[in-house]
């Protein structure tokens, strides 16, 4: 069974424009279907339970017929009572406690603990925002050989992602999914 790690959120148009004047929302969307038909038959999706991802996780999973036992999401009790209701379709949901009320403490500590949760492959970044930064990094660190793809044709902070390493150019222009996911992230027979 292959691990993924997702690093993924819809940007907001409040928060930094930089990340939402470049997100593509049809991108990210469909970069998550993808993500979910190609690994779920054969292997598991760790990620934090953004609210605008959650849902689209639940929804394709379901259209799909497919595992959610297969999808791991963490989130910190920070968030107690305002998370999606989308969350209780999945059983692998991991509250990780939050610390002393502070927003970016308790973000922090569930990255930590969601990337240290298990040995992954690759990780795979779609659209977000200022956290994908922080799990990006966080990510090299604990997994470093482990395949990195910024879907910089998702936008925003994967964009960014991208521009600022040395990766496969076809991270930039290639939306067809599906087919970029079997080629970088599943295992070579």
């Amino acid at each position: 069974m292959i691990d993924i790690f997702l690093s993924a959120s819809v940007p907001l148009p409040d928060r930094n424009r930089v990340f939402f004047d470049t997100a593509d929302v049809l991108a990210i969307r469909e970069a998550i279907k993808a993500l979910v038909e190609v690994v779920l038959p054969i292997g598991r999706i760790t990620c934090g339970g953004h609210p605008a991802i959650t849902p689209l996780l639940a929804l394709f999973s379901r259209e799909a017929n497919l595992d959610r036992n297969r999808v791991a999401i963490y989130q910190s009790k920070l968030f107690e009572g305002r998370l999606p209701p989308e969350l209780a379709e999945f059983v692998d949901v991991h509250m990780v406690p939050a610390v002393d009320g502070n927003r970016e403490a308790s973000l922090t500590a569930m990255r930590q603990a969601m990337i240290e949760s298990r040995s992954f492959s690759a990780a795979v970044f779609v659209g977000g925002m200022d956290g994908i930064y922080e799990e990006h990094k966080l990510f090299v660190e604990h997994h470093p050989k482990a395949t990195v793809l910024p879907l910089s044709t998702t936008g925003a902070a994967a964009k960014i992602i991208y521009q600022q390493g040395e990766y496969d150019p076809i991270f930039a222009r290639d939306r067809t999914y599906s087919s970029l996911f079997r080629r970088k992230i599943l295992p070579v027979d």
